[in-house]
């Protein structure tokens, strides 16, 4: 295994060890991310690690330790830090059996945080990702980003004197946030925030991961069961996302015999348990469901998905979920389609820099259905600022291209 797939694997295991160990979600990190470091300096030196997850957990543990002994605040406490018993080589320790990415997700999901903080905090110490791609993620600064994880972990710190790891009672508590943390994660896998791939695969399967434990702990609720099926279609449907050059395609172009059809129909299976709980990610997936059963783009029922859609934005009046009914809706006719230009210039302005490049990204759509091109480029130049998803970007490119022959030959 290499030591990227290494890292991708064994990172919250590192990090859910160390911080069960000394409760401090500050100092895991820290200690995890130094633990790697040495990986990677013995691996460089030609070394081999057999097991690189429990020499870098055995690592962490001992980094923490000699951080605090460093630390004058905490050293009365040191006699109450039980130092991991083991053998005196770190690769000879045995991995932790226990998997600590949901008990994370658990973790970040503390109340005393915002909802920002705590989808910061999980794409942090669940999944290692650097502050950068969390910052475009939220349409922010890197630094506005690093002070929220900070504040995150402070206050955390500050929840008592001794961490305790999340009990069952906690993490019914906080289910639902944990949730929208997990849907944050995939949200971040399935269009990546930079790079030259559009997908981050790693977060993708990670939140599917985290979907399907949280499911196991679930099995009833609705929306848990709203959040799985919409992950696994939109899994179902991503191998024909791109061409095979990465070039991304619409579901108007994909190849839909290439859709994963078992999943999909265990998808649309948990989608119509999940859709009379009527929630968030529910009728999400309801939608998702739809677009996942329709033989082709020009059998797609619109009007189901436009009701849906209407639901939604009764119970989660985002503007993400106010995006997709305006696109729903304009496909339903032409004084529709007019209608939703007017909508998305009003949309524009009410969320993040990132929802407002998909509005404009959605805009340009609709003028170019429109017959309006001139509109139709000025808002794809929109969408492509400050885009950092060069796949995407590609797809602006070959779109103004296509629109530029349009009015030459339309003069």
């Amino acid at each position: 295994m290499s030591l990227e797939a290494a890292f991708a694997e064994e990172w919250p295991r590192v990090v859910g060890a160390t911080l069960r160990a000394y409760g401090s979600v500050d100092l895991a990190e820290e200690s995890a991310q130094e633990a790697f470091v040495r990986v990677a300096e013995r691996l460089a030196a030609g070394e081999r690690i057999d097991n690189i997850g429990a020499w870098a957990t055995t690592a962490a543990r001992r980094i923490a330790v000699d951080t605090l002994r460093h630390d004058r605040v905490l050293r009365s406490k040191l006699p109450l830090l039980l130092e991991p018993q083991g053998t005196d080589d770190p690769a000879e320790t045995e991995a932790v059996p226990v998997d600590d990415r949901l008990g994370l997700i658990f973790v970040a999901c503390d109340p005393l945080l915002s909802p920002e903080q705590q989808i910061a905090l999980a794409l942090r110490i669940v999944c290692g990702v650097p502050t950068v791609d969390i910052a475009a993620f939220f349409g922010s600064q890197e630094a506005t980003v690093a002070a929220r994880l900070t504040r995150a972990k402070q206050a955390i710190a500050r929840s008592g004197e001794r961490f305790a790891w999340p009990d069952a009672r906690d993490r019914a508590a906080r289910l639902d946030q944990a949730l929208t943390t997990t849907y944050g994660v995939y949200t971040l896998g399935h269009t990546a925030a930079a790079g030259d791939a559009l997908t981050d695969e790693r977060l993708a399967h990670l939140a599917l991961m985290l979907a399907r434990s949280i499911a196991a702990e679930y099995p009833d609720d609705t929306e848990v069961l709203g959040l799985l099926a919409l992950i696994e279609l939109g899994e179902a449907r991503g191998v024909a996302r791109t061409t095979a050059d990465g070039m991304p395609l619409t579901l108007a172009e994909v190849d839909r015999s290439a859709w994963g059809r078992r999943r999909i129909r265990h998808g649309l299976d948990l989608a119509a348990r999940a859709l009379p709980g009527g929630g968030r990610f529910a009728l999400q997936a309801g939608i998702a469901g739809l677009h996942s059963a329709a033989p082709s783009w020009e059998e797609t029922d619109w009007g189901a998905i436009a009701t849906l859609y209407h639901g939604l934005t009764r119970v989660w009046p985002a503007p993400i979920a106010r995006l997709g009914g305006i696109i729903a809706r304009s496909h339903l006719g032409e004084r529709e389609l007019d209608r939703a230009a007017d909508e998305l210039r009003a949309l524009r302005g009410t969320g993040s820099s990132d929802i407002d490049r998909r509005v404009s990204a959605a805009l340009a759509d609709v003028e170019e259905r429109r017959g309006a091109v001139p509109e139709a480029l000025a808002a794809l130049a929109d969408a492509s600022a400050g885009e950092r998803n060069l796949a995407v970007l590609r797809y602006y490119e070959r779109a103004g291209e296509r629109l530029r022959r349009r009015a030459v030959s339309d003069r």
